[in-house]
């Protein structure tokens, strides 16, 4: 019986599994780079917009800026009125 459980534990050490570590990738210094060289990238395309394209940016924000503003009143009328 003593056999059988030494026997047993030889089995059972034979079965370790192997260490589960997870593989290294590329270091932290590369990442960095990697990110760095990204922002490099962009600012090399980047160029000042021309006027006209300042110009249709700034309308279309003013335009969103106002219609916020106007469901917000809308909004607040429609509360104004149901509570009085």
């Amino acid at each position: 019986m003593e056999e059988a459980n030494v026997q047993q534990q030889q089995k059972v050490e034979q079965k370790e599994e192997p260490s589960k570590e997870k593989p290294k990738g590329p270091g932290i210094v590369s990442k960095i780079r990697g990110v760095i060289g990204n922002y490099k990238r962009v600012i090399e395309v980047a160029r000042k917009p021309t006027k006209e394209d300042f110009m249709s940016s700034a309308k279309i924000t003013g335009s969103g800026i106002v219609l916020l503003g106007a469901i917000g009143f809308v909004i607040f009328l429609i509360y104004f009125l149901v509570v009085k």
